[in-house]
């Protein structure tokens, strides 16, 4: 703006010299030609009246510095050139046909102008007829007023730049005076402006503007604050894509998957970050408008990789940890082949035995043994078929946790043993109960299950003349239950699977035992139902210890 308005004014300034120069130019080329015609009838006056009284010897008696300026011409009514003061009059043409002499012969007195074939120069003609009948004609030859302004132009190229000098630093003055109003202008404050009246209206819509962004500036950094809280809290992976395939961002549980931050990965191909077939192959079907999923396994972990384009503009990534969902859908068919198993057995055997003494295939001595093997399938069958309820009832209230009621921990465990004492003489397997008084908040009835199935365990896995030592103690914000036996041990390989269900360590002796293989199950299912923890220590042939850490109320 600076630059058009100093450029504005040194170019008006300048066109104003130039104009004026060549105003004046003309009018004073103007002035001088009515001078000089004035000057030529005035001496063509003196010249006659000079004739008159002397006769012809008086245009003789013309020196020529006279007549350096001016050319008299005397002329014949015929048009035959009597006497010229610059050429020899027989050398001339006849002069009747010119314009001039035309005019004198008619009305006494004849002017023209003539210009030069060059342009450069023209000459002016007055005529005046003597009484004698012949025509006076004198002439003067001055510059045309090409010549003249052109004869002017260095003059009026000095002025123009000492004019244009003196406006350059005018302009710059004055454009400086001008434009600081301008540059003090407070943007921020639009309005508080003491500035020219002109610029109110444009303040104003700046002011207005102003608000118009700051208020939609607020409401997308809301969203956008909004939209980094949602994604941020995430548990899947989001990651938004350009149309190149860039990130142009990524939550938190995205990176962790790359192990990256953010911030290091925002601007990069996802490409150059995971080159995997599956991630390609996703990437490929967004790429032309559609949408697509695959899965993708990395650390030994299981995602599900979801993608769809949006608008052709770029596209939206969600990645879903399903490693437990997949191991739940494993252990749900291993569940479920399981249980049709187990129920299956006792069931075949109660049908095969009732089948044999349907047939009179037994023979009388050999019925009630018979019929002990049917009580005893039926009665396992039972066992098994309340232990997978009980499971279920605590999958189903996983996250119920009403009707609790306060809990000491030493006095169910003392109950719980006395339940016991039969089927521990008979392995002749010793229990003690010692400790301090804890109370935790709990379902009695899940807890004393949990305790029964762990002494169950410690009882059955136990050498004969072993123990079962269960230990009451409290830290910290916690109870802790420990059950320590001098059984038969887990080996290492068993530990991470035998709160699985119907997991045994010994499958070739659980007939022996009597389990359903569910007792450990319930045992951590009724634990996490108390928001608690186990801890399992076992070595084979040296016995086993399991903890298991209750919060305290």
């Amino acid at each position: 703006m600076r630059n058009k308005i100093f450029s504005g004014l040194l170019f008006l300034s300048t066109a104003a010299v130039i104009i004026a120069s060549v105003l004046i130019a003309v009018i004073m080329y103007q002035g001088s030609m009515t001078t000089m015609q004035r000057d030529l009838r005035q001496e063509a006056t003196f010249i006659k009246m000079g004739l008159e009284q002397s006769g012809k010897s008086y245009l003789q008696a013309l020196t020529m510095e006279s007549g350096k300026l001016t050319r008299v011409t005397l002329i014949a009514p015929d048009g035959r050139v009597i006497y010229d003061n610059h050429v020899a009059a027989e050398k001339m043409l006849n002069h009747k046909d010119r314009e001039e002499v035309q005019e004198a012969l008619a009305s006494g007195i004849g002017l023209a102008e003539r210009m030069s074939d060059t342009l450069s120069e023209k000459t002016f003609y007055f005529a005046l007829r003597l009484d004698n009948g012949d025509i006076l004609r004198v002439a003067r030859t001055t510059d045309s007023v090409f010549a003249t302004v052109a004869g002017s132009i260095p003059y009026m190229i000095a002025v123009v730049l000492v004019v244009a000098l003196v406006a350059m630093l005018l302009a710059r003055r004055i454009t400086d005076k001008m434009v600081l109003p301008l540059d003090q202008v407070d943007l921020k404050n639009p309005l508080e402006n003491d500035t020219y009246d002109e610029l109110a209206p444009f303040l104003t819509r700046i002011a207005q503007q102003q608000r118009q962004v700051s208020e939609g500036l607020k409401q997308l950094r809301q969203k956008q604050n909004e939209l980094a809280a949602i994604t941020q809290s995430m548990n899947e992976g989001l990651i938004l894509l350009n149309d190149r395939q860039n990130i142009l961002s990524i939550n938190d549980s995205a990176a962790k998957l790359f192990g990256l931050q953010d911030h290091e990965v925002v601007g990069k191909n996802i490409l150059t970050l995971e080159r995997g077939q599956e991630v390609q192959e996703l990437l490929q079907k967004v790429a032309v408008g559609g949408s697509g999923e695959s899965l993708y396994q990395k650390d030994g972990r299981f995602y599900q990789l979801c993608g769809s384009s949006v608008g052709g503009k770029g596209s939206v990534l969600l990645i879903f940890d399903v490693t437990e969902k997949r191991a739940a859908e494993t252990l749900r068919r291993e569940f479920s082949a399981n249980v049709s198993h187990e129920l299956k057995t006792p069931l075949q055997s109660i049908l095969g035995y009732a089948e044999i003494m349907k047939n009179g295939l037994v023979q009388e001595g050999d019925k009630q043994r018979f019929l002990e093997k049917i009580y005893s399938e039926a009665g396992h069958l039972i066992v098994l078929i309340d232990n997978i309820m009980k499971l279920s009832r605590l999958d189903e209230s996983a996250n119920n946790m009403n009707n609790l009621e306060i809990i000491e921990l030493k006095k169910l465990a003392e109950g719980t043993v006395q339940r016991l004492q039969e089927q521990a003489a008979g392995k002749n397997v010793a229990i003690s109960v010692s400790g301090c008084e804890a109370e935790v908040e709990g379902v009695p009835a899940v807890l004393s299950e949990v305790i029964y199935n762990l002494i169950d365990n410690g009882i059955k896995y136990n050498r004969e003349n072993g123990s079962v030592e269960i230990t009451v103690a409290v830290i910290p914000g916690e109870a802790v239950l420990t059950f320590k036996d001098t059984g038969c041990g887990i080996g290492s390989a068993d530990k991470e699977r035998v709160f699985e269900r119907f997991y045994r360590v010994d499958k070739s002796h659980f007939k022996e035992t009597g389990g359903t293989g569910l007792g450990l199950s319930i045992v951590k299912h009724g634990v996490m139902f108390h928001k608690g923890r186990i801890e399992l220590e076992s070595e084979l042939d040296k016995g086993t210890t399991i903890k298991i850490f209750l919060p305290r109320k």
